[in-house]
């Protein structure tokens, strides 16, 4: 047995809580090894003279002064401004105010486009000009493939979109966070 190893395992040997076969390996690396023999007396002497350490009462008003102290100090700090904080990190750019824009514009015309009494409304959208005919052949060609790609393909649309917005409305600071997240996870080529 080496040092290290009983050093790791003379606490237990005090407490008598160590199994049969290690305390009969430890006792014979004590045996022979004086550096040990001197840890193992000083824990000894340690253990007794916590043992005979007598208890102090604390006062009976003890949480009432650390309350009071804690209430003090907090009262000399400097006041934050709550609303202040509050908006610190919603700071958009010019770019990510035009990309929600865009994003919320896509997303209101998709569903005027999948509302029949809706589209009726638009000029454009009356199923006879090209971009109500590509929609149409594009949901036509979009139920023809196997549901479970459909649904897969959604899901990873819909994440990526979904990761996008988030970091377009969380700021740049956020963003950066995110970015040094995700590059530390990557792996190193």
């Amino acid at each position: 047995m080496r040092c290290s190893q009983a050093a790791e395992q003379l606490q237990l040997y005090i407490d008598q809580r160590l199994p049969l076969d290690k305390m009969r390996l430890l006792e014979l690396h004590l045996s022979q090894c004086a550096s040990c023999q001197q840890t193992l007396s000083l824990l000894e002497q340690i253990d007794q003279a916590l043992d005979h350490m007598e208890l102090v009462a604390e006062p009976a008003d003890l949480t009432t002064h650390i309350m009071r102290r804690v209430a003090y100090s907090v009262q000399q700090q400097e006041p934050i401004h709550k609303e202040v904080r509050a908006f610190e990190l919603f700071q958009p750019s010019l770019t990510e105010l035009l990309s929600v824009l865009v994003l919320a514009t896509i997303t209101t015309l998709g569903i005027i486009l999948g509302q029949p009494s809706l589209r009726a409304s638009l000029p454009i959208a009356n199923g006879h000009d090209a971009l109500s005919l590509f929609c149409i052949n594009l949901w036509y060609n979009l139920m023809s493939v196997n549901s479970n790609t459909l649904m897969l393909a959604f899901w990873i649309v819909g994440t990526i979109l979904g990761v996008w917005i988030t970091l377009l409305v969380a700021g740049s600071e956020m963003r950066s966070l995110w970015l040094k997240a995700m590059f530390s996870r990557l792996p190193v080529w």
